[in-house]
């Protein structure tokens, strides 16, 4: 994702075997490419999910994962983990900027907020009102207005990771790779609290740093070379105790064996995460730093080293537009055509299957066609920050992008709760960018270090 796209530039180095190796040209391929796939795999597997009936009043909404042993395809493609993974190495690379952090959090903020911002504006202001007017059930458009903004919630956890970035620079620096045993400790006292002690529901939502914290950490130890001595029987033990263990703990209970929520579950691995998200961690990790060189080998061929890179310029756009393709066929089969999707992984579901997947990457070119020059816009250099503004408006916008989340980007009224997270996003931006210091010279206002790109 877009989110994800400063690996910037470093320190030329010669390229260890599972170590930070950055290439001329300033880019760790190897980051790149983990970005790319991991934001395809995340399309591929919501397009995967629906399965979606109108009965004429009312829209059900489930889940092709539900059936059967269907929900194992979920432990290698829920790749979140990996993207965190990612976003760790790239705020490794903008150190020389974390150090000052609200600076570092609007040139963060200036390459994510704006697709984010198209997003929730062009669903609140066009697609929902457009859908309407084509006739189709003010239920059901709810209902997609509802779920579009939930995928903003991989937006939210990145932007408090970066508030916190600037004190777990300064603790890796001291700590290294045994930061992640407090934090891995930390998931572990919430889980235990909860399930073992019957502690509230709310106390999960810790882990949502907890758990997550440990990816990033890890990016961290990928762009500092951390792994270059690791050898591949270690990576391989590694990965491999990573799944018993998550075996054992869905065996035993109470975790559900799905790494997404499925429906009918009692309680769901993702939201809030539990520690088996630090076991899924703990063998895509190793995994992927196994594949390392065959990758950069493959990158080296011009036709994927151009489509991994237009994936990670747009991944942004890609994320956020991919589920609104799935809502404009859905919507186009059961209130256009009046025509049923079929049941899932039956014979029908499996014929359709590549016009299905035709169709979505066809609308969804169109969308990243439309909205995509909008995260491709570079974005400007930013300035020294007041730092109370600074954090007001981030705090600002992260309250408004979380009642989106929670709410959905239909607009149900002049002073309903999309109204507010409006205004509170025109809020936080306006107070970013007060908390900028004049400009008295040429060079006010430039970071110190080499201009790394967000």
């Amino acid at each position: 994702m877009a989110l994800l796209t400063p690996p910037g530039h470093a320190p030329a180095a010669k390229t260890p075997d599972h170590g930070a190796g950055v290439p001329a040209a300033g880019r760790d391929r190897f980051v790149d490419a983990v970005r790319a796939f991991g934001t395809l795999v995340v399309m591929l597997l919501h397009w995967l999910i629906p399965v979606v009936g109108w009965d004429g009043q009312r829209l059900a909404v489930g889940n092709a994962l539900s059936a059967g042993q269907s929900w194992l395809v979920t432990w290698p493609l829920q790749v979140i983990p990996l993207m965190f993974f990612a976003a760790g190495a790239a705020a490794w690379w903008s150190r020389s900027q974390a150090e000052r952090p609200v600076p570092f959090l609007r040139r963060r903020l200036g390459r994510l907020l704006p697709p984010v911002a198209a997003f929730v504006l062009a669903w609140a202001v066009v697609l929902a009102p457009a859908a309407l007017a084509l006739g189709v059930p003010a239920a059901a458009v709810a209902r997609g207005a509802s779920i579009a903004p939930q995928l903003l919630w991989f937006v939210a956890v990145y932007l408090l990771l970066s508030l916190a970035t600037p004190w777990l620079l300064r603790a890796f620096h001291r700590y290294g790779l045994g930061l992640l045993l407090p934090f891995a400790g930390a998931a572990v006292a919430v889980d235990g609290a909860r399930f073992l002690l019957g502690g509230p529901s709310w106390l999960g939502y810790l882990n949502v740093l907890f758990v997550w914290a440990v990816p990033y950490l890890l990016g961290f130890g990928y762009a500092d070379g951390r792994f270059r001595g690791v050898s591949r029987r270690v990576l391989v033990a590694v990965a491999a105790a990573s799944v018993l263990v998550l075996a054992l703990l869905v065996a035993a209970g109470p975790y559900p064996a799905s790494m997404v929520g499925l429906p009918g579950d009692a309680m769901s691995n993702m939201n809030p995460p539990t520690i088996c998200l630090l076991l899924v961690t703990g063998f895509q990790v190793p995994l992927a730093l196994l594949v390392r060189r065959p990758v950069l080998r493959a990158l080296a061929y011009r036709p994927v080293g151009r489509a991994v890179a237009f994936v990670q310029a747009r991944s942004m756009t890609l994320y956020l537009w991919h589920l609104t393709a799935m809502f404009v066929l859905i919507g186009g089969v059961l209130f256009g055509l009046h025509r049923q999707l079929p049941a899932a992984w039956s014979a029908d579901w499996w014929a359709t299957r590549p016009l299905w997947y035709g169709v979505l990457i066809a609308l969804t070119a169109v969308l990243v066609r439309v909205f995509g020059r909008v995260e491709l816009r570079a974005p400007r250099a930013p300035r020294s920050g007041r730092t109370i503004a600074g954090y007001a408006g981030i705090g600002c916008l992260l309250a408004g992008l979380l009642l989106v989340i929670t709410t959905g980007t239909m607009v149900t009224g002049p002073f309903g709760p999309q109204i507010v997270a409006l205004l509170l996003g025109a809020l936080g931006g306006t107070l970013l960018v007060l908390s900028r210091r004049p400009v008295d010279g040429s060079s006010a206002g430039r970071l110190p270090g080499r201009g790394l790109r967000p």
